[in-house]
């Protein structure tokens, strides 16, 4: 075959990008999404350090991109690089697929071989790119896409390795794999992954077409080791475990060895140098760690920390040995069938939503999902079958690039069962994961839509065999066959419509304009964290407000952070106008008085051995012995301590309701509990009324509710709230919970019309069919009313 029929069409692949970039956009999401998007965003606007392993490559592609990308919001430009690089990787799978099919096709007549490849190419790739995981993954702020762009982009270079393997480019092309294979450490640990699948590839290539010189032969072998070895101990280096380290490095010495044999030592030289090289956007961490951002996970500012963040220290050890369900320890219980039997149940039900998602007719949807996922599942065997037929190292790059990001996921990561399965045989909320971990799985989904188009490809090749140019009409329905996940998913996967691409913004203004300026607010975990960080950092949203978070207090790092860190401006002119005109006045000391030493002294929980009396201002209180305390704990009641009556203090609704035992001194306004200094009294009192286990205060919250509050639209939307996202309709219904309180406030002083509008906003915000059935209720009251009153001037009556 000529050079120029061997050519890339590298301008196919462009308008494959162009055209999946096109469908990413129209379904973009327009601001900050829930979950650790806030974060990114966050930490790329400010070089801030978020949560381990830091993911510093990501943190500076997306700091440089939001600064030279001129259009909308910061948060816009982000998602919006995500969308890019995701179809940037939909271009090199295309060229990868292309290579395969144009192998299938070199027995066809030229037309055909030269359309087949093309049209086979473009169908894999838009498949892939709108199976609903990558999809999703692409809409927002997160690390998938840099990590399935750089395994598309090692993918392709192991294809162009095979075509100028003799060359001297070849070599280079090796090193450009290991170096992108370094890189990717600094974005996300996904990208490694595709090691495996390279080696096999490089092993089945010098295997099925070996050079005809034996030293050349041999040359070749050793490098085939050496990226092996490599890659061996670059997972040691991305886990940062050091007994892996040893292994790889023992790997790579072996192969080295084995190099110099074959006068390749300069070779492992060289691929071990630039290996390193790219694990270089580590020292952004120490660097910048060291100059105090204020978001600073786990100030990796000494070697220690550093090393503790590329280990993930402050999270929960779990081996792939352990049951999941249960901490880990000597009283786990290991691994059980059912454990195993669950997580390959989670990993088909993920498989399933890949390509029809979105269908929701109540009748129609859960036989056309069916449906679809049996034909995709049938479409990526036939297409796997042709690629390993025609190309077989190709096929064993995509076949181990599967299994590894596949079942091997399943294996090594051993997660806990979904939150949406297996309620009856694990009941509690700590037996399940917070959330779908579908995106773990997201290459190998990519790859079996990569096979589906393979299998469209292989449908028209026999109807082209078997009938000629009457067959050509296959080649159109290769095209229509593509397009069936991205009008299948659409509804499901696009944060571009509905009340839940605002969401996420409008509950973080929401939060912090529940407390009074220069308030302290505690907050719980990510999605009452993160998007308060965007808020502040990226929009300048009530920076005044100290927002800390009980899951990260438990952290010597973060209670030091929220110590030093300085109390901000409070920007009147910004703010509501309902907190205009106080007059607060900054707080000019810090949030808590623990020294370093202290703090470091806090090793684990405290268990009181007798009742313990704790004075908070003018409030005391007894813990009772056997209370147990965490740093975390310890770190609030400092914090209390020192800023009860000085400054405001609150905790986020979504914080759960431990107070430290002072739950009696709270008063609820709006989304956050206000800490008072005395009982709030509620005899004979309309504004503050006892509801649902709290004092409500009603004129705040109403306040609050009717004249600050944003509602992302939901009250306007026709969409029911059940249909949300399971976070947006879990925070859409926290919003409710404030209209269904005053709901009640209002019924409890007799005011029908106060009850009525609020149950209006409950019934919009909150998924309880009890909100609707009430709301119901009282308008066939009104209904009946009206009727009366009418029925009685129609007889004269008043």
């Amino acid at each position: 075959m000529s050079d120029k029929a061997r050519r890339p069409p590298y301008l196919a692949a462009l308008l494959v990008s162009a055209i999946v970039l096109l469908g990413y956009v129209v379904s973009l999401a327009p601001t900050v999404t829930f979950w650790d998007a806030g974060e990114f965003i966050a930490a790329a606007k400010i070089l801030g350090i978020p949560h381990p392993p830091g993911t510093p490559l990501f943190v500076l592609l997306a700091h440089t991109w939001g600064a030279i990308f001129p259009f909308g919001e910061y948060a816009y430009r982000l998602n919006f690089m995500v969308a890019f690089v995701s179809a940037l990787a939909a271009g090199f799978f295309f060229l990868v697929v292309h290579e395969s099919l144009r192998a299938a096709a070199r027995d066809l007549e030229p037309a055909t071989a030269r359309w087949l490849p093309l049209l086979g190419a473009a169908a894999a790739a838009l498949i892939g790119a709108f199976t609903f995981t990558q999809w999703q993954n692409s809409n927002e702020t997160e690390v998938y896409g840099v990590a399935v762009l750089t395994i598309a982009a090692i993918c392709w270079l192991c294809l162009r390795w095979r075509v100028r393997r003799g060359a001297g480019e070849g070599t280079k092309l090796l090193l450009l794999i290991i170096y992108l294979a370094g890189l990717s450490i600094g974005n996300h640990l996904l990208a490694l992954l595709v090691g495996p699948a390279v080696v096999a590839f490089l092993v089945a290539t010098v295997r099925s077409e070996p050079a005809a010189d034996p030293a050349t032969r041999r040359f070749e072998w050793a490098k085939v080791a050496v990226i092996a070895g490599v890659w061996a101990f670059m997972i040691g280096v991305g886990l940062g475990n050091t007994t892996l380290m040893a292994i790889g490095g023992l790997c790579f010495v072996a192969a080295a060895a084995y190099a110099a044999t074959a006068g390749a030592l300069g070779f492992a030289l060289l691929a071990l140098a630039v290996a390193l090289v790219g694990v270089t956007s580590y020292a952004y961490l120490y660097i910048r760690a060291g100059q105090s951002p204020m978001i600073n996970e786990a100030q990796p500012d000494n070697f220690k920390a550093l090393l503790d963040v590329i280990r993930r220290a402050q999270y929960p050890p779990r081996t792939p040995l352990d049951d999941p369900t249960v901490p880990h320890g000597p009283d786990n219980p290991g691994r059980s069938l059912s454990i195993i039997l669950a997580q390959l149940h989670n990993y088909m039900m993920y498989f399933g939503w890949q390509w029809a998602n979105g269908v929701k007719a109540a009748i129609l949807a859960v036989p056309v999902r069916i449906i679809a996922t049996v034909a995709f599942l049938a479409l990526g065997v036939f297409g796997s079958m042709l690629q390993r037929r025609a190309d077989r190292p190709a096929w064993w790059l995509l076949f181990v690039l599967f299994l590894v990001t596949g079942l091997g996921l399943v294996a090594y990561m051993n997660f806990r069962p979904s939150p949406s399965y297996g309620w009856d045989r694990w009941p509690t909320a700590e037996e399940h994961e917070v959330r779908e971990r579908d995106y773990f799985f997201v290459v190998s989904f990519v790859v079996w839509g990569l096979w589906a188009g393979m299998g469209l490809a292989a449908l028209a090749r026999r109807a082209v065999v078997r009938w000629g140019r009457g067959g050509r009409p296959a080649l159109a329905a290769v095209a229509v066959g593509a397009l069936v996940p991205f009008a299948a998913n659409f509804d499901a996967a696009s944060r571009a419509h509905g009340p839940d691409t605002r969401l996420a913004a409008d509950f973080a203004y929401n939060l912090l304009n529940s407390v009074p300026p220069y308030g302290i607010l505690f907050t719980y975990g990510d999605n009452d964290t993160f998007p308060l960080w965007w808020a502040q950092e990226v929009e300048g949203i009530r920076r005044d407000v100290t927002v800390i978070c009980l899951s990260l207090a438990f952290t010597d790092w973060y209670m030091r952070q929220m110590r030093d860190n300085p109390t901000r401006d409070f920007d009147e002119a910004s703010a509501p106008a309902f907190w205009r005109g106080r007059n607060p006045v900054k707080p000019t000391w810090p949030v808590h008085t623990m020294t370093d030493r202290e703090i470091a002294g806090m090793t684990g929980y405290v268990v009181l051995d007798r009742p313990t009396e704790v004075r908070f201002g003018p409030i005391t209180h007894t813990y009772p012995a056997r209370t147990v305390l965490g740093p975390n704990d310890i770190m609030v009641i400092r914090t209390l301590q020192q800023n009860i009556g000085r400054r405001p203090i609150a905790w986020a609704i979504t914080a759960g309701r431990d107070f430290q035992g002072l739950q009696a001194y709270t008063v609820q306004q709006g989304l956050a509990f206000d800490l008072r200094t005395a009982l709030p009294d509620t005899t004979g009192n309309d504004r503050l009324v006892p509801l649902f286990g709290s004092v409500v205060d009603v004129p705040t919250t109403e306040r609050l509710a009717w004249e600050v509050y944003r509602y992302a639209g939901l009250l306007e939307s026709d969409e029911p709230v059940a249909s949300l996202d399971p976070t947006s309709r879990s925070m859409a219904s926290t919003l409710g919970l404030v209209h269904t309180q005053l709901a009640y406030a209002y019924e409890a002083r007799g005011d029908r019309e106060g009850l009525f509008r609020n149950l209006q906003r409950a019934a919009k915000l909150s998924p309880d069919p009890a909100i609707a059935s009430a709301l119901d209720q009282l308008r066939l009251e009104r209904l009946q009313g009206d009727t009366a009153v009418r029925g009685d001037t129609a007889r004269g009556g008043p």
